[in-house]
């Protein structure tokens, strides 16, 4: 222990200046030529006697200094290490619970969870927000169930918040998936710094028939760079505290659900329609990157007179598929509002032969009844049908405007994620309305680096309606 070292230290201390006392005595015993006991010595000089004395007393008073030292040292280092179990023992779970281990409660959850897979994950998080707020049998309970977290012992935490559990990010993380689309389209690629360059081939090497003898015209392969920097995407809320401690498996559930559809609605929305402006972090959408007139080659304009969505014929569609270069074809899927695939593609699927004058259209032959009462598969053409809410609607779409997008999104943009989405909660701004503030940030960047060009169509192609 650190207290009997420093009291040993001290032992050492006084026995030295004990010896440093002694020697006065022993000098002046030489002075009067006898021992201790009386008994006669043989006479020395007076330098001799100095000088001895001199180096006992330098020696024991170096000794003395280096235990001065040590004591300082020790002292200082048992007051820092009682401040820190100090501070340590205020954010263990309170002395008044029990010690033994509470087991899992029977869970009797009735109501329906949106958005996590079980009751088991739902009620970690409910347990989780209970302990956070006081109840001291939760808190036990996270502890024995591997939820705890040290954060959680203080009511208040003036370092702006603690860490929601594992269970509560993972289920957003898993619903932005669900509910959104550029993150599960695009190529995903992870930052490890704030900004990244990414390689980008522009065009190959080049071969050539020549006869024999004749000299080989070299080429280089070109390549530029994309710039990736990361943009911070973050969306809170405040919840109040007698809610929490009422219903914590309730509102766990739906916070979960509400920060996935807002972060998976706020990445859409930067992905396909962001116009670069800080409404959107500074991205540039798919809708106007792809329409600024450098890629014109991607863009599949409808037939004249075909200025809605409703009036968009089967040959429309077949011109956005023709323009697709072969690479992109086969891993390809048609990107829409739902209600551009009801009142167009499905309208197509399920016309009797009389809606649109394509080809296809034409020489359908009608539907049956039982064919009606099927349905049509979410599929188009061969390829999948990826419904996108971030698109506009039909109903908002004016003439000119992109309605549908077909191609590889993969092989066009880039999904960058500089870290996972972090979680994290704060009892301190709103401790006076006794609220708690949760906060949800991720940190990323969008980019669309081939779109084609004016001669040469790249992976994705937009179908836009007539000018007139």
């Amino acid at each position: 222990m650190a207290a009997s070292k420093v009291k040993d230290l001290l032992d050492q201390l006084a026995a030295t200046l004990a010896e440093m006392g002694m020697l006065d005595d022993a000098a002046s015993q030489d002075e009067a030529g006898e021992n201790v006991d009386g008994s006669e010595v043989a006479p020395r000089s007076a330098i001799e006697i100095v000088e001895e004395r001199q180096n006992k007393y330098d020696a024991l008073l170096a000794k003395a200094s280096k235990l001065e030292a040590a004591i300082k040292r020790e002292e200082t280092f048992e007051a820092r290490r009682a401040e820190l179990t100090k501070a340590m023992t205020r954010t263990q779970p309170a002395s008044e619970v029990s010690a033994t281990r509470i087991q899992p409660m029977a869970l009797h959850y009735r109501g329906k969870l949106r958005a996590f897979e079980n009751v088991e994950s739902a009620h970690r998080c409910g347990m989780w927000l209970k302990a956070h707020f006081g109840d001291a049998n939760a808190r036990q309970w996270c502890q024995d169930n591997d939820v705890e977290r040290r954060d959680m012992g203080g009511q208040v935490n003036s370092l702006g918040g603690v860490l929601i559990p594992e269970d509560f990010s993972n289920t957003i993380i898993r619903l932005v998936e669900q509910f959104g689309v550029a993150s599960t389209i695009a190529q995903n690629v992870q930052m490890s710094s704030d900004t990244l360059l990414v390689p980008r081939r522009i065009s190959g090497v080049t071969g050539y028939w020549i006869g024999e003898g004749s000299t080989i015209t070299t080429s280089d392969p070109t390549a530029s760079m994309v710039q990736l920097v990361v943009k911070k995407f973050a969306a809170a809320t405040r919840v109040s505290n007698e809610l929490l401690a009422d219903n914590a498996i309730s509102v766990a559930d739906w916070l979960a659900q509400e920060y996935a559809l807002t972060m998976a609605k706020g990445i859409d929305d930067a992905f396909f329609i962001g116009d670069g402006t800080s409404s959107y972090g500074g991205i540039n959408g798919l809708a106007g990157k792809i329409n600024d007139g450098t890629h014109t080659a991607s863009i599949a304009t409808a037939a004249t007179g075909n200025t809605t969505v409703a009036t968009l014929d089967i040959d429309d569609y077949l011109n956005a598929l023709s323009k697709l270069p072969r690479f992109a074809i086969g891993t390809s899927a048609w990107y829409m509002h739902p209600s551009v695939y009801h009142n167009s593609v499905q309208r197509l699927m399920v016309s009797s032969g009389t809606a649109g004058t394509g080809t296809i259209g034409a020489l359908s032959g009608g539907n049956t009844a039982a064919n009606l009462a099927q349905g049509t598969p979410n599929t188009f053409m061969g390829l999948p049908v990826v419904w996108v809410l971030s698109m506009t609607a039909s109903s908002s779409l004016s003439a000119g405007s992109i309605a549908a997008y077909v191609g590889d999104l993969s092989l066009s943009s880039i999904y960058a994620e500089k870290s996972g989405m972090q979680v994290a909660s704060s009892v301190d701004r709103y401790f006076e309305a006794d609220q708690t503030a949760f906060r949800a940030i991720q940190r990323l960047d969008i980019v669309h680096h081939s779109l084609g060009t004016t001669t040469e169509a790249g992976p994705v192609v937009a179908i836009k309606l007539a000018a007139s």
